[in-house]
């Protein structure tokens, strides 16, 4: 693939190894690729199977490599360390196994809540889940190295009030373009802003 920017060295050296797998994952050059200067660190997840997508905004089970053993990192603070549940050391690094829930949106739930909504709503909330869901899984599908490898890029993550979840940003890859995975699900309908407060948005609604 021929090179579309010449990337400057000071931004190649804010690239993490994280990013570099995660490029060769989406089949494209680190020189067709530019951060901005005050880019937020920037990890490498990977799901065992398409079906750990749940919903439209949670994907399970990700294995994020959070400090690669051949990187030229400085050793995690505690701090560091607790911000990421489910640590696990492997060959190769020290990972977290968690579930990531995409930052700032909510999309139709896959059991809605019942009350007294009618049965026709609920349907429909579940047709839209459906939708949100696939709409997910084809972003990371068309991400995926050619040997079935399912990985992404998170940036921003935070510990969620749930035990063994974390709440951050997606960025997937097509033809060395960054996709914010929380925009384009925004974008297509399948998602809404949401603040972490009350849900308010009727899914169920014609």
């Amino acid at each position: 693939m021929p090179s579309t920017h010449n990337m400057p060295r000071t931004i190649l050296k804010k690239i993490t190894l994280a990013f570099l797998l995660c490029l060769s994952l989406a089949g494209c050059e680190t020189s067709d690729v530019l951060l901005p200067e005050d880019s937020a660190p920037i990890y490498y997840g990977t799901i065992d199977s398409i079906d750990d997508v749940y919903d439209g905004d949670t994907i399970q089970d990700v294995a994020i490599l959070i400090y690669p053993f051949h990187s030229s990192t400085p050793g995690m603070s505690e701090a560091q360390l607790t911000l990421w549940p489910g640590i696990e050391r492997r060959v190769d690094g020290i990972y977290s196994i968690t579930n990531i829930r995409l930052a700032g949106i909510d999309t139709p739930e896959k059991r809605p809540i019942r009350g007294e909504r009618t049965e026709t709503s609920i349907q429909r909330e579940k047709e839209r889940a459906e939708a949100a869901t696939d709409f997910l899984k084809q972003l990371l599908l068309d991400n995926s190295e050619d040997d079935g490898t399912l990985g992404f890029v998170i940036q921003n993550p935070e510990l969620d009030k749930y035990a063994g979840r974390t709440i951050a940003d997606i960025i997937c890859f097509k033809e060395g373009v960054s996709i914010n995975v929380a925009e384009a699900l925004i974008k297509a309908g399948h998602a809404v802003v949401y603040d972490g407060g009350t849900k308010t948005h009727d899914w169920g609604a014609e």
